[in-house]
């Protein structure tokens, strides 16, 4: 156990306003910003507009992903369930396994979408409507749905259940 509670309480703190900023930013992304962008702006502008947005959101689930890691570990290390790194000793154990491969999943998703799935939309989108914008815009809304609702309510759902094993 972390036995300075102000440490104790600054690393959970830092933590849950990560985790916030980050499936928080997911849900509302999903939910309000881009059902608003497809039905408001032309293919044009509404790929400016995501590509510009993404520039600013990645940095935020990065820097997020980040202090997530950086408090997580002592966290992890100073809880009494903890055995090892990974290990299936306890049910605190396993559900903390489970919890780390969906956040895994949501990082490379988020790196996904980011990195090669946006670029590609605001390119496609600056030349005007087309079969490939749309496809791409429905794997867009397909990754969003999967980490957003599936993957982010698992990981929140965990981060719950580990508080009472």
């Amino acid at each position: 156990m972390i036995h300075n509670p102000i440490l104790q309480t600054s690393l959970d703190f830092l933590h849950l306003m990560a985790t916030i900023a980050w499936i928080g930013g997911m849900f509302f992304n999903f939910l309000v910003v881009m059902p608003t962008v497809a039905k408001v702006l032309d293919p044009a502008t509404a790929g400016r507009f995501v590509g510009a947005l993404m520039k600013r959101v990645r940095v935020v689930v990065y820097v997020s992903l980040l202090i997530l890691f950086v408090t997580g570990i002592p966290m992890k290390i100073a809880n009494e369930n903890y055995v090892a790194i990974i290990s299936f000793e306890n049910a605190w154990q396993i559900a903390g396994f489970i919890k780390h491969v969906f956040v895994g999943l949501m990082a490379v998703l988020a790196f996904y979408s980011f990195e090669i799935l946006t670029p590609s939309v605001v390119k496609l989108s600056a030349q005007g409507p087309s079969p490939a914008i749309t496809t791409l815009r429905k794997r867009q809304m397909m990754i969003a749905a999967a980490t957003t609702f599936l993957f982010g309510i698992i990981v929140i759902f965990l981060s719950a259940v580990m508080k009472y094993l």
